[in-house]
């Protein structure tokens, strides 16, 4: 039985589509590249439209700026077989945020579990029907089977009941602030609602934090590569120093002011 997401979300009745999206469509309407028609034709097993939230159907006004559009929130969900999520996850978010310009929540799942993603989608200046993602907010593997204190905390903030419903921009902010906050607490131990402006400052910390992630990568790769004490010494004392730069950010994530 297929796993039901509105049991998360909660949209209303009016705004739900629940309309198989075929391969074709992306075949047939898209300029796709050869790795994005293998990923449709064999990495993709069904598309599923599961929700568009829209002036008409939710009651909620649109947003217009110069630079974005908050005209409908389409939500989506994308199936790929099984053991396959982590491999494939990315790639299909792209497609979905690449092609349809609409602001978009994407579910990407296989049998067991599912990750969450939404977005920065700017008005491309260049070609107006055209959107430039500015930065992807992606959750881990979420289990379809078992809850946990985090999974609470963002199903609950996730809910339509208690989203920003001033506008169609505030709304997807919240799904971004959801998506921020559950990052934060996978690394923090503590899932905490936040405002737009603190949201803001987390998101900055969790890109510094990745970033001082990718170096130590780099430079316990270096420790192994070369065969100098000396060197080996400065380099661990480079990790040690960007781990306590880490858990600094992640005392700060932790911290309750607005």
């Amino acid at each position: 039985m297929a796993f039901n997401y509105n049991n998360l979300l909660h949209i209303p009745e009016r705004s739900l589509l629940e309309k198989r999206l075929t391969k074709a469509f992306f075949l047939k309407n898209f300029n796709l590249s050869a790795a994005e028609k293998k990923l449709v034709n064999s990495g993709i097993e069904s598309m599923h439209w599961l929700a568009s939230i829209k002036p008409s159907t939710a009651n909620i006004p649109a947003h217009i700026e110069a630079d974005y559009k908050y005209e409908e929130i389409q939500i989506m969900v994308c199936t790929v077989p099984d053991n396959k999520l982590k491999e494939l996850a990315e790639k299909c978010m792209i497609l979905f945020q690449k092609y349809i310009p609409y602001q978009m929540l994407v579910i990407v799942e296989d049998a067991n579990e599912f990750i969450i993603n939404v977005c920065d989608k700017r008005i491309n200046k260049n070609e107006p029907t055209k959107r430039t993602i500015e930065r992807y907010f992606i959750t881990n593997s979420l289990s379809k089977l078992y809850k946990n204190s985090h999974s609470e905390g963002f199903y609950k903030v996730l809910s339509f009941s208690h989203i920003n419903k001033t506008n169609l921009k505030l709304l997807y902010k919240s799904y971004i602030q959801a998506v921020v906050q559950y990052q934060a607490a996978i690394l923090t131990g503590y899932y905490q609602l936040r405002s737009n402006a603190r949201t803001e400052e987390d998101m900055q910390h969790l890109a510094a934090i990745e970033e001082l992630e990718k170096d130590i990568v780099s430079l316990s790769s270096q420790i192994k590569k070369t065969s100098q004490l000396n060197e080996k010494v400065q380099l661990n004392v480079q990790i040690k120093n960007k781990r306590d730069k880490i858990e600094a950010l992640k005392q700060m994530l932790i911290t309750n002011g607005e």
